[in-house]
């Protein structure tokens, strides 16, 4: 049963190649490492190399106490590399899914090492703010053809990465262009191509999809386990979701009379 389960762990969280550790340390928490994994040292030093980084994964096994795999994780690299060794600042990305890479690999240095607001938000990337630091970095690596966009956008510090990163991808064309600030967009109608990756697996949507009520599609074996065992919200905008066979009934986290679940209208698995 133990071998079991580490083996249940090496596939879930071990870095694939050519990934960042970054990256990779923002797909473990988005997979569940702070929630629904916690080992001793003696447990985390049999997965082997999760990291595929021999001083990394020496690291993650060097605690003795019970913690969640995600602490050992970022201790792990926390603790043998700086934020420049770790973070590659790139001069231009050139694709949705590597400008979103890119803003998740910034948001994840500000958080494990810059001296911000954000390190309260170890255990919740996802809430991090798109500070200046951020912000300059992005803007400044923008191909053309997204650079005109995110130069009408007004940067304010209350900005939050998970806004940008779901701008980023449902950008299509100029016509669609903000006006003033990034907080007068408007929703708008998105509409996923064959060459748009899956946010969840990062493979091409060109099998087996599914459209979220709030436009944004994904694989139907990545988005359903995403809604039943980490979040009721879409991975891209964090609009609230919910399966065809469930009830749209009130979340339990929003208490308000006046909320009322969408209808179901486009998702089909």
């Amino acid at each position: 049963e133990c071998q079991r389960k580490l083996q249940e762990i090496r596939q879930c969280f071990s870095r694939p190649p050519e990934r960042s550790l970054l990256l990779w340390l923002y797909e473990c928490w988005f997979a569940g490492a702070n929630v629904n994994v916690f080992l001793n040292g003696s447990g985390a030093r049999l997965l082997g190399s999760l990291a595929r980084d021999v001083a990394v994964d020496r690291a993650i096994g060097r605690r003795t106490e019970k913690l969640s795999l995600w602490r050992r994780l970022v201790a792990g690299v926390r603790e043998t590399y700086t934020a420049d060794e770790v973070m590659v600042y790139r001069n231009r990305w050139n694709t949705k899914l590597e400008g979103v890479n890119y803003l998740t690999e910034l948001t994840m240095a500000d958080i494990l090492y810059g001296n911000t607001r954000n390190a309260q938000y170890l255990d919740n990337p996802d809430e991090a703010y798109c500070t200046w630091h951020i912000w300059e970095a992005f803007e400044n690596s923008a191909p053309p053809s997204y650079a005109e966009a995110l130069a009408s956008i007004v940067w304010h510090r209350n900005l939050k990465v998970v806004k940008l990163k779901a701008y980023i991808w449902d950008y299509m064309k100029p016509s669609s262009l903000p006006q003033a600030s990034y907080e007068e967009i408007q929703p708008k109608e998105y509409a996923a191509s064959s060459d748009d990756p899956c946010t969840i697996c990062h493979e091409e949507l060109s099998r087996n999809t599914c459209e979220l009520e709030c436009g944004h599609e994904f694989h139907r074996e990545c988005i359903r386990p995403w809604l039943q065992e980490h979040s009721s919200t879409c991975p891209i905008c964090r609009d609230y979701a919910v399966l065809p066979t469930d009830t749209p009934e009130r979340p339990a986290w929003n208490n308000s009379k006046r909320y009322k679940a969408k209808a179901w209208k486009r998702s089909v698995f």
